[in-house]
């Protein structure tokens, strides 16, 4: 199966999830190094455009400005945030199960130490146009 295959399937999905006239805010870690680059470059194959309403937000943003915060070193891959906050990554790093169980459960705790609120994610996300193309 390709991605021109399930990108049907994965809009409608959202689309039935999306609360009316409100923004869709995806969340990955090194989301603008590699997961937005990644969508917009399977889009474009596709000759589709990612919805405007699509927001992301980068939890390695998050991690950095943790790690601003109280200065521990290494501090800003999923396995180090996992230590941190106690839950730790049963699978390799760079599965993305693990990886999405991983920021399910950290996501919370970051945004809690920083003392952020949805609106404040909200107001900090970037369009996926906003990031540079695979070339």
């Amino acid at each position: 199966m390709t991605f021109i295959d399930i990108l049907p399937i994965l809009l409608a999905y959202v689309r039935s999830r999306q609360a009316p006239g409100k923004p869709v805010l995806w969340i990955a870690h090194n989301a603008k190094g590699f997961d937005v680059p990644f969508l917009n470059q399977e889009f474009d194959r596709c000759s589709a455009q990612v919805p405007s309403d699509w927001l992301f937000d980068d939890s390695l943003r998050l991690a950095r400005k943790l790690k601003k915060i109280d200065g521990k070193k290494n501090l800003v891959n999923l396995e180090a945030l996992g230590k941190r906050y106690g839950n730790s990554l049963e699978d390799p790093s760079h599965r993305a199960m693990p990886n999405v169980e991983a920021l399910c459960n950290i996501l919370p705790k970051i945004t809690l130490d920083l003392k952020l609120t949805c609106d404040d994610l909200m107001n900090e996300a970037m369009r996926f146009s906003d990031v540079k193309k695979v070339s």
